[in-house]
């Protein structure tokens, strides 16, 4: 292939030099600018086809390292090797402010990525948002009550989200029991 995209870019060289050979006679006239207009533009492709045809041996060395994967023949053969990777230990936090930078996109609260058999899962049964159970306010901040247990205070630091009435216990313990 790159071999004859070469041939193409040397009968471009060919071409547009012998346009640009003619016109020098014939510069004057019409046909003349036209003919060094058409050389120009000859010589131009030539030169990007033949960069496109050095791309193509690049390329092609290239090869024989990205043939190198472990080919699947089967879908079920890679999702059980997936299924194999050993999980990640759960992190969790006591509190995350607002202001800090949100967990990856592509990892779930253990850690790690999702296996297929989590991904369809998880698709064949959403969970449902959390539903607001209750309000109030007290000392000057305003807490919200979620029914999957989570706990969201706005206070005069900021806002903060807590997974559960123990995590959030355990901040109001650390601040020295201030409200």
């Amino acid at each position: 292939m790159a071999i004859f995209v070469f041939v193409i870019a040397l009968i471009l060289s060919a071409g547009g030099g012998g346009a640009v050979l003619a016109s020098i006679d014939l510069l004057p006239t019409e046909i003349g600018v036209l003919y060094a207009t058409c050389g120009v533009i000859a010589l131009s492709a030539a030169g990007i086809v033949a960069s496109i045809g050095a791309l193509i041996v690049r390329i092609d060395r290239f090869g024989p390292r990205m043939n190198s994967a472990p080919a699947y023949d089967d879908a079920a053969e890679l999702a059980a090797q997936v299924a194999e990777a050993p999980a990640h230990e759960p992190q969790e936090q006591d509190y995350v402010a607002d202001d800090e930078p949100e967990e990856a996109v592509n990892e779930n609260r253990a850690g790690h990525l999702p296996t297929i058999g989590e991904l369809e899962e998880t698709i064949a049964h959403p969970e449902a948002p959390p539903v607001l159970v209750g309000r109030y306010s007290a000392g000057g901040a305003n807490y919200m009550i979620f029914s999957d247990g989570a706990i969201e205070a706005e206070t005069e630091e900021g806002q903060f989200r807590f997974a559960s009435m123990g995590d959030f216990k355990s901040f109001m313990h650390e601040r020295g029991g201030k409200g």
